[in-house]
């Protein structure tokens, strides 16, 4: 079983690919949107692009509640041991 360290370090990971995939992503869609598309087309992939911005920002906000929950975790859990203070 993983301690508290690893599964924030993997929770850490998880966000990254988040964040990255989502950005990759939203920079492929708004180059498409560049392109001689139909409005019909164009018209997704804006919405795409809105609910990739809304992805993104989520993730960003479940990164910056990760952060509270492992600074209240750790001054009261070794993130080793998992012992407590």
């Amino acid at each position: 079983m993983a301690n508290i360290r690893e599964l924030f370090h993997s929770l850490g990971n998880i966000h990254n690919l988040l964040t990255v995939g989502g950005s990759v992503t939203k920079e492929l869609v708004e180059e498409c949107l560049e392109e001689n598309l139909s409005c019909a087309i164009k018209e997704k992939l804006v919405k795409i692009l809105k609910n990739l911005n809304s992805l993104i920002r989520s993730a960003q906000e479940a990164d910056k509640k990760t952060r509270e929950i492992h600074e209240r975790v750790y001054k009261v859990i070794d993130p080793h041991g998992e012992k407590v203070s």
